[in-house]
């Protein structure tokens, strides 16, 4: 029988090596296209950083703080990545967050565990580094996004805006503002 036990996934959690960047690139711009599709007023990701995207993500993989995590599918190899950091600021109580950078899953393994399997070993990573608090980002109008991670307790604390500079001059302009 085909049918999975609730302890068993087709799905594999590992930290991301070296060989599976040109995976991760693929993955990652694959999100900044839905991203861009979400949202059209989202910056957009220019053609020199889409090249320069392989050489970033090789850095990554080998931060301090950070940790990359990958899910590989038994037949279909690595289809969902996340990436986390601990962030640390003496300005602010908790002085260590943990941040969920980006994390994506392909269109045809999502709301199959993949994702949640993710954020349970980023969450491992972050209690082994003394982490409580998760902060992270995501773009206005990506449903498939919101959804997920309300459902896993995030709620919004803090909302960034964005304006075109000349239309904020236009509408300063019809206030009478010079």
């Amino acid at each position: 029988m085909n049918t999975l036990q609730r302890d068993e996934s087709p799905y594999t959690i590992r930290r991301a090596a070296k060989a599976d960047l040109d995976r991760l690139v693929v993955l990652l711009l694959a999100l900044q296209d839905h991203l861009e599709a979400s949202n059209p007023n989202l910056w957009r990701m220019s053609p020199e950083a889409r090249s320069q995207l392989k050489g970033r993500l090789a850095a990554r993989l080998g931060t301090h703080n950070g940790c990359v995590l990958v899910a590989e599918h038994v037949q279909d190899g690595v289809v969902g990545v996340i990436f986390g950091r601990v962030v640390t600021s003496t300005r602010y109580d908790p002085s260590r967050a943990g941040s969920v950078d980006q994390a994506f899953v392909r269109a045809d393994h999502r709301r199959a565990g993949a994702g949640a399997r993710l954020m349970a070993g980023l969450c491992r990573f972050f209690a082994d580094e003394g982490v409580d608090d998760l902060t992270l980002r995501y773009v206005v109008a990506n449903e498939e996004a919101s959804g997920f991670w309300t459902a896993l307790g995030f709620s919004p604390r803090i909302t960034t805006a964005g304006a075109r500079c000349q239309s904020v001059v236009e509408r300063l302009n019809q206030r009478g503002v010079p």
